[in-house]
């Protein structure tokens, strides 16, 4: 089997198990309705990473039968690896020429949103609630949050130095510094402003709580971290098209639950794309990938 071949059915297979973590533990409650019909400490609104930990157990040993099978299956020796490590510890931050006037947009979005557009959706995002949406908001919201963005990274870091994809290392290392600095500044912004959610309200910018702390969002952060990267950095429309569509509609069901104004997901969202910019100019300005091999894109 070719390595194109073996990186096709290790990304069928990542989306698979990418798919079955936004479901789970719903296979294992439909199973036990249909045939077993014993307690469980899970229904259909657990998700991965809080209510049911042994559960998770499960899924983490699907995941990691599905690491060790494309390791099992990797074209790289160790020489290569050695190799492409070095390049990587050569990184260093580049800012892009154009980043404080991304900066300044950035400031002026936010507030622009802030003043004229808060109210406005969050009136909207009353008026749409459906068990529908509902769906909507618990799918998505797994998508942008717990362990799912790490195992996006993983999965590219893994598999590109497997399958000697290394646009897809590039991806995954990109990805990892994104997330990281823009994680850290954001917990930074929320710690230090202390907006309140919409689902608790009680008058603009009123600190209720740590854990009630709405600006930014998270979610969106992490989101538009990892899927900027595919935007700024990918070939392929199609794989930019995605990125860009999911995590729209991660920022808009983080709106859609009240868990945060739309001037915060719109924060969110710039902050994770400027996050991007630098981190996937950063590691291709470290020539860590041949040219040869960084026109595959996948």
């Amino acid at each position: 089997m070719s390595i194109e071949d073996k990186s096709r059915y290790a990304a069928a297979g990542f989306i698979v198990l990418l798919v079955l973590s936004l479901f789970w533990p719903e296979p294992i409650v439909s199973i036990n309705r249909l045939w077993l019909h014993q307690r469980l400490g899970v229904d259909e609104l657990s998700f991965l990473g809080r209510e049911a930990p042994s559960w998770d157990v499960v899924f983490w040993c699907i995941a990691g039968l599905f690491a060790i099978a494309v390791l099992q299956t990797a074209e790289t020796s160790r020489e290569e690896i050695r190799e492409i490590t070095r390049q990587l510890r050569s990184v260093r931050v580049v800012l892009p020429k154009r980043f404080a006037v991304a900066a300044a947009v950035t400031i002026v979005a936010i507030a622009a949103t802030w003043l004229a557009a808060d109210a406005a959706l969050v009136a909207v995002a009353e008026r749409v609630q459906s068990d529908r949406v509902e769906d909507f908001i618990r799918m998505l919201n797994r998508l942008g949050g717990g362990m799912n963005p790490p195992m996006i990274v993983l999965f590219f870091i893994i598999a590109g130095l497997a399958y000697r994809r290394r646009r897809w290392l590039q991806y995954g290392v990109a990805m990892a510094l994104a997330g990281v600095a823009a994680g850290i500044f954001a917990q930074i912004v929320k710690l230090a402003i202390g907006r309140t959610r919409p689902e608790l309200w009680v008058g603009p910018f009123h600190y209720a709580r740590t854990a009630a702390n709405s600006f930014p969002s998270g979610h969106t952060v992490a989101a538009f971290a990892l899927g900027g990267v595919l935007i700024i950095a990918s070939r392929n429309l199609a794989l930019r098209v995605i990125a860009l569509l999911l995590a729209i509609a991660v920022a808009a069901a983080r709106v859609l639950a009240f868990r945060h104004w739309p001037s915060d997901v719109v924060a969110s969202a710039l902050l994770g794309l400027l996050a991007a910019w630098v981190a996937s100019l950063s590691v291709a300005a470290a020539r860590a990938y041949d040219s040869g091999e960084a026109a595959q894109d996948r």
